[in-house]
């Protein structure tokens, strides 16, 4: 595995680092402008405050640098408020801008030095600061060029005062104590104030370079944190597609894209073994060119690379022009592609591809991006198996589909034409039958029937499950739907001596639905309240408005419920409850079913509550129309 560089050599202040250090750059360098105008008015205040004393400064020259400072000043601050504010982003040019505040404040401090004493002037200290600022705002050796530009004015004053070549100036007005009365002694002076400025230089420079490197590494760290959060957001996101998507080609081509996006490289590819273990075929791919993946395969026995990832190596490089090592290396590089990743994807400790990463950039992957590679391709993997397993139950659901409607399709009519025969032997048509006779005719007939209904149920179930669109879907007057149950089970509650009752708030908007299954899902709930009622119970149907422009419809009974341990599988196929098999021998157990199959067609949702022998409530809630109600016979 050819080796990446390491993080180190890699490692530069991010653009958010950057933006920070400018910003501070630009407050420093308007606070610099903001202080040196206190700077003036102090000086010719100091002046003043002189003349009122027997000290008689060089009053002219002290005015006119203070003007000097004042002019250059204001210059500056045009400067700064001449510029845009992508010109405060950009490092180089504020660092520039500072130089020339600090070169012109020194200009002016050392003609200040010179007129307050030359060597022995208490501002000639003040140049510690300007090294300080220099230390802290410009790049590493600025502040030892600061101090040797200050050592070399002060020796220049020096130089010039001690042989006559400027005036020498006291700071008291008289014959100054402190001043150098030899060459030796001034020499002296001068070296004691450059060992100051320069170790001054030294620890402010070494400090700032260690608060530097403090800060690149606590940068680095936050955008590692950073990018870390947004590969685990990815991961995160890979989680919720495996879980919600189940097709194959749309895991395959999100992962991809997403993996890419997370890790800003070029492309990501999916190459699968195929069924013999003999070649690796592209399945999909983000950023690689069409040509590049269609219909390629990779034969394993001509490529030692894929063979040693399939074992379980992963594969880094920035040589993709490799011919010894890649199939189809001169594609990669006519893609323009400079690094490339491969890792392994296994499911269950079984190889089932690789997972590849491509980058234009040469020596772009690291240790961590095999790391998350590897776990992404995990992922993958385990999406692929969970696609391949929904495919595998999808199928079976179909078959077990298909071989419902035969079966409910080759029975249906053998049994009607059993029902035609009995009729024949009901009517009397072949003979006088006894009582018993009768009687075991009445039982074939009702075991016939149930058989009918099952078959029908059957296959309406099996037609819903094959449908590939929605029922198509119209909007029904509640009211209507209302009559239509009362109208339809009032005699069969009335010969059972049960109460029946429907109920309809006022001014409901129209349910939205297909009128056939709405009819038959509120005929077989209705029908179970009656069917499992003792006499002389009630039933009630309500019709009521719910939140979200819904429609909510209760059917309430005092039958002999449902027992709790049951009411979790009511809506399985074939199942009835140990109570209704006691009280009703004859049932389907698809009633409820088919109940549900319905509700979830509509985008209804649907609730039971239920007590043995109390009694049980049906709440089913369908959205409402928007249109106007239509008008039914």
């Amino acid at each position: 595995m050819v080796m990446p560089l390491p993080e180190k050599e890699r490692a530069r202040p991010s653009n958010t680092f950057s933006r920070i250090l400018c910003a501070e750059l630009k407050t420093r360098s308007l606070w610099l402008i903001r202080l040196r105008w206190a700077v003036s008015p102090v000086i010719v205040a100091a002046v003043g405050a002189a003349m009122t004393s027997s000290y008689q400064p060089p009053r002219l020259a002290l005015v006119m640098i203070a003007g000097w400072i004042l002019c250059y000043n204001l210059l500056l601050w045009a400067w700064a408020h001449g510029l845009k504010p992508s010109d405060w982003q950009n490092q180089t040019g504020v660092q520039k801008f500072i130089y020339w505040q600090l070169g012109l404040d020194y200009l002016a401090l050392l003609a200040l030095i010179h007129l307050t004493g030359g060597i022995v002037s208490p501002l000639l200290y003040f140049c510690v600061f300007h090294i300080l600022f220099a230390a802290g705002l410009l790049p590493r050796f600025s502040a030892f060029k600061f101090t040797a530009a200050a050592i070399g004015g002060a020796a220049l004053i020096t130089l010039g005062e001690f042989y006559g070549w400027m005036a020498p100036h006291s700071l008291t007005g008289a014959a100054d104590p402190m001043a150098p009365s030899s060459f030796f002694q001034a020499g002296l002076y001068l070296f004691f104030f450059a060992v100051t400025l320069s170790i001054t230089a030294w620890l402010a420079t070494t400090v700032m370079g260690l608060f530097f490197q403090r800060m690149l590494q606590l940068d680095a760290k936050s955008e590692a944190l950073a990018d870390y959060n947004k590969r685990f957001d990815v991961l995160f996101a890979m989680i919720k597609t495996i879980g919600t998507i189940r097709h194959l080609d749309q895991i395959l081509e999100i992962t991809t894209h997403d993996l890419a996006k997370a890790m800003d490289i070029k492309a990501v590819s999916i190459k699968l073994l195929n069924e013999d273990g003999t070649h690796l075929v592209y399945k999909a791919s983000w950023g690689l060119p069409e040509k590049f993946i269609k219909n390629r395969r990779v034969s394993l026995d001509q490529s030692p690379l894929n063979r040693r990832i399939i074992e379980g190596e992963p594969f880094i490089t920035g040589r993709p022009d490799d011919h010894e090592m890649f199939q189809f290396g001169e594609d990669l590089v006519a893609a323009r592609i400079q690094s490339v990743l491969f890792v392994p994807m296994a499911v269950e400790d079984k190889t089932i591809g690789v997972l590849g990463a491509y980058c234009v950039l040469p020596d772009r992957f690291l240790y961590d991006d095999i790391a998350f590679l590897r776990l992404a391709a995990g992922m993958v993997g385990i999406g692929i198996h969970n696609s391949k397993a929904y495919e595998a139950i999808e199928n079976s659901a179909e078959e077990r589909t298909r071989f419902m409607m035969r079966a409910a399709h080759n029975l249906r009519a053998p049994l009607s034409a059993v029902l035609s025969m009995l009729e024949v032997l009901r009517e009397r048509h072949l003979g006088k039958l006894t009582p018993d006779q009768a009687e075991y005719l009445r039982r074939v007939d009702r075991r016939i029937h149930t058989m009918l209904d099952m078959i029908n149920e059957l296959m309406h179930l099996s037609t819903s499950r094959s449908r590939q669109t929605t029922p198509s879907k119209k909007p029904l007057d509640t009211a209507w739907l209302g009559g239509r149950l009362e109208r339809t089970f009032q005699n069969t509650a009335a010969e059972r001596k049960i109460d029946f009752k429907v109920t309809m708030e006022n001014d409901l908007p129209p349910v939205s639905g297909n009128s056939e299954q709405i009819e038959q899902m509120l005929e077989n709930l209705v029908s179970n309240a009656i069917k499992y009622t003792p006499e002389c119970g009630w039933v009630m149907v309500a019709f009521t408005g719910a939140p979200g422009n819904r429609i909510a419809i209760s059917i309430s009974d005092s039958g002999i419920g449902i027992p709790e341990k049951d009411q979790s599988r009511l809506f399985t196929e074939f199942f009835r409850a140990d109570n209704a098999r006691e009280k009703q021998e004859q049932g389907t157990g698809l009633g409820l079913a088919i109940v549900k199959e319905i509700v979830d067609a509509h985008q209804g949702s649907i609730q039971v509550k239920s007590r043995e022998n109390h009694g049980t409530t049906v709440l089913v809630t369908l959205p409402a129309s928007q249109m106007i109600k239509e008008e039914h016979n």
